[in-house]
């Protein structure tokens, strides 16, 4: 049971990281979309937030994957330093989902916002080039896992 499991987990985290990079994508769509519709009307709330409104669903998805995730590291006893790592991505993730909506009253939070995007691509990243190397390095192959 324990390879399915630590399947599951390495495609879980390439799946994370893929969507967060989507996501940040979205992010740029809707600033690019906001600016495109004031170059031929006056823009209102309700437009910008129309160009940001796949980036907020992709969001909560996002979020609700990292629990996933997480849950996978700890009823799959992956060990510590996976379940560890999981914990970390899915609190950046709650304080994500919790900066973009306090943002939009408070905007100065936006550049904590853009920041925590960041670190969250990060763990992601690692988390998943970690677990892939990991598997790599179990199967024989060469592995680096710093």
């Amino acid at each position: 049971m324990l390879p399915c499991v630590r399947g599951v987990f390495r495609w879980l985290s390439a799946t994370l990281f893929v969507t967060v990079v989507v996501q940040v994508g979205l992010a740029g769509y809707g600033a690019f979309d906001a600016i495109h519709a004031a170059n031929s009307t006056s823009v209102s709330k309700k437009t910008i937030e129309s160009g940001f409104n796949a980036h907020a669903v992709v969001g909560t998805l996002i979020v609700l994957l990292m629990l996933i995730v997480l849950m996978v590291a700890a009823v799959g006893q992956l060990g510590p330093t996976a379940i560890r790592r999981s914990a970390e991505i899915f609190a950046l993730g709650i304080v994500q989902m919790v900066l973009g909506i306090v943002s939009t009253e408070a905007p100065a939070l936006g550049f904590l916002h853009t920041v925590n995007a960041l670190a969250i691509t990060g763990a992601t990243g690692l988390l998943a080039h970690r677990t892939w190397t990991a598997q790599r390095g179990a199967d024989g192959v060469a592995a680096t896992v710093g």
